[in-house]
Order: structure tokens, then C-alpha cells, then sequence
């Protein structure tokens, strides 16, 4: 990606800048030039190999929790469990 389009957009823009002017590099005619408009086409390839390495494992990871979901259990424990008394055992000698 930064070779097949950052680095000669770059160099593009750097020779306008020094051969034009640095506010005319910037601006949205030279930005949107058909060089320029091809050269980030051609960035596209490694775009979409990120976009997949990033939304794939996402997706196996969603897929793989949904495939070993757990039923609940509708049971409830019961209200003495829930509420006893601790009492430390004494041992007398």
C-alpha cells in the first residue's frame, strides 16, 4: 500500500508543491487529478486484504460463541440456601 500509492502521491505532490506552490498541492483540483484518482484506485488490493484480516477473524470469533451457546438454566436455588447462618464449629477437649 505505501508503495504502490502513498510514496508516488507523495512524490506527485511534493513536485507540484515545489514547481507550482504549496497551496495549490493541497487543493481539491490537484487532489482530485486523474493521476491521482488512479493511483488510489490502486491501493484498493491492500485495503481490502486489511478490511479482511481485520472482519474475519471478528466473524469466527462471533460464529464459534453462537455455535457453543449454553441453554440457561430456569432453575432457581433455593431461599434457606440463600440465606443460613454461619457458625464456626468449636471443638471442646
Amino acid at each position: 500500500m505505501v508503495f504502490a500509492t502513498l510514496f508516488p502521491l507523495g512524490i506527485l505532490q511534493l513536485y507540484h508543491a515545489i514547481n507550482v506552490s504549496y497551496y495549490d498541492a493541497r487543493s481539491l483540483n490537484y487532489i482530485g487529478t486523474r493521476a491521482n484518482s488512479v493511483l488510489e484506485w490502486l491501493r484498493m488490493p491492500g485495503d481490502i486484504v486489511f478490511i479482511l484480516g481485520g472482519i474475519l477473524p471478528l466473524l469466527y470469533i462471533v460464529f464459534q460463541g453462537v455455535r457453543f451457546m449454553r441453554k440457561g438454566t430456569g432453575t432457581e436455588e433455593p431461599r434457606e440456601i440463600l440465606f443460613t447462618d454461619v457458625v464456626a464449629q468449636t471443638t471442646e477437649v
